[in-house]
């Protein structure tokens, strides 16, 4: 077809189609370790290559090149190359930015605890340095890149106060001082936003989230140009952080409904946001589709849809002794460390993905006192707004 394919029908149709020879509508588990090695493939792994031909399923495997060309069409990438976790796609995308060596990174400080973990405690040793910066300040991130930071690192939408990164902008900042731009979107996805159309070099997901959507899969991606990937593909070889073929075929039969999931996230997400803040037990919502929100403007120019994301936190007015409580008296929303499932859940950022954080690091942050972090499921709306409702009128 010479028109391009939209999102969702591409989420149904790209990578592997059906043929006489090989029939299944639905893509075949194929759970094998090592396979038949003959002539043709021979000629190819006689010259080098061994990412092209079947060979053992540490290389590759049937079912994680599929998923892997589905989620390079829906994020505009050349090319995606999944891990066994988001933590474990973050850490190669991080040695491979710096072809040479460990080097110094420009790091949001409105990102997700693990990464800032990553890096101080496994990277450190390896010679690498956080420079943390301000998402929202330009001249933060100037004097980072002036400090010497080959890599700026943000989150599209931040962990766990939803702020909105102008990537436009950060983008050209980093490119103007030779620095590389990646972008970690798994709160955004790819309905929200497409990070590389807004002039990132590398995208990064947990596909434990959205991307599998059903709280069944643990998986990571990484995306970008073809050369770079292929040598992320490398050392995912070398080390072994292959996705498994059952997990992969598991991600690659939820991507079909992506769009679906993640369209119905963003309203009950918008829907239940006007109720908290409507509140008077809840001093502040973070969500970018509010009116009041400090990124509602750079919102309609950097996502898509009109839509927000699924993720928002709020603040209560009775501060961190009352979060526990507040979460244990709901009873659709579930108390669990993980986001775009089908289920909404809940957790406290300062017990759980931002622990260790002094009360002013926890606003540099972007969070108060009192914070919960809601992942909005695709539950009915009304029935998620009488449930925190119920849990806050019963305080």
């Amino acid at each position: 077809m010479s028109t391009p394919l939209r999102f969702s029908t591409l989420a149904v149709h790209a990578g592997r189609r059906p043929t006489p020879e090989d029939p299944d509508l639905s893509p075949p588990l194929r759970r094998a370790t090592t396979f038949l090695q003959h002539p043709e493939v021979h000629s190819l792994t006689d010259a080098g290559d061994w990412a092209t031909p079947l060979v053992y399923s540490r290389y590759g495997s049937p079912n994680v090149s599929d998923a892997e060309e589905v989620l390079a069409a829906l994020e505009g990438a050349e090319r995606g190359v999944l891990f066994a976790s988001g933590m474990a796609a973050i850490h190669a995308m991080l040695l491979h930015a710096f072809p040479s060596g460990a080097g110094k990174v420009a790091l949001a400080r409105q990102i997700y605890g693990g990464t800032s973990s990553l890096l101080a405690k496994a990277l450190a040793s390896l010679g690498f340095e956080v420079i943390p910066f301000d998402v929202r300040d330009e001249g933060d991130l100037a004097a980072a890149l002036g400090a010497g930071a080959g890599l700026v690192h943000v989150e599209g939408l931040s962990n766990p106060s939803v702020v909105v990164a102008d990537l436009p902008r950060l983008a050209e900042q980093a490119h103007g001082a030779g620095a590389l731009f990646s972008v970690d979107s798994t709160f955004a996805t790819p309905v929200v936003q497409r990070p590389l159309e807004l002039g990132a070099d590398l995208v990064v997901h947990s596909a434990t989230k959205a991307l599998a959507g059903h709280s069944d899969v643990t998986a990571g991606v990484v995306l970008g140009r073809a050369a770079r990937m292929e040598a992320v593909a490398g050392y995912r070889k070398l080390t072994g952080a292959i996705l498994d073929p059952a997990a992969a075929w598991l991600l690659r039969r939820s991507m079909a409904t992506l769009g679906l999931r993640v369209e119905a996230q963003c309203k009950a997400a918008m829907a239940l946001a006007g109720a908290l803040a409507a509140r008077e037990e809840v001093a502040r919502v973070h969500y970018p589709g509010l009116p009041q929100d400090p990124g509602h403007e750079l919102s309609g120019r950097v996502l898509k849809g009109g839509l927000h994301g699924s993720m928002l936190a709020f603040e209560l007015k009775g501060g961190d002794e009352e979060a526990r409580p507040f979460v244990s008296r709901l009873r659709l929303a579930v108390d669990a460390p993980s986001l775009g499932g089908v289920e909404t859940l809940v957790s406290i950022p300062h017990l759980m993905s931002h622990t260790g954080l002094s009360a002013e690091q926890r606003l540099a942050v972007g969070f108060g006192p009192g914070c919960v972090r809601v992942a909005c499921g695709i539950e009915d709306p009304e029935d998620l707004i009488a449930d925190f409702a119920g849990a806050l009128g019963a305080g």
